[in-house]
């Protein structure tokens, strides 16, 4: 048996398509950037405030539900190369 959502029941939507579209365009733009991190820089733009929550709910709608925010700086090859130099240095 497969369960639908009748329209026009629950509560409606406090953004609107385009907000969403808006959402969903600056979450691919910054693909490790958190809701959190989203929500700030749309803020802004959206007639009403909306919580980081919603924002996380508005990407789950468009398959972009796990953010994995950029913890540290990825290393330039400079860095690469001295840290190599570092590990061969001391024979590990």
């Amino acid at each position: 048996m497969s369960f639908t959502q009748r329209p026009g029941s629950g509560r409606s939507r406090q953004t609107s398509y385009q907000e969403d579209r808006h959402i969903v365009r600056n979450a691919r733009v910054q693909p490790t950037a958190s809701s959190a991190a989203i929500q700030t820089q749309i803020v802004p733009s959206l007639e009403a405030p909306v919580s980081s929550h919603t924002i996380r709910r508005r990407l789950a709608d468009e398959h972009l539900g796990s953010r994995c925010p950029l913890r540290v700086l990825p290393l330039t090859p400079t860095h690469q190369r001295l840290r190599l130099e570092w590990y061969r240095a001391r024979g590990n």
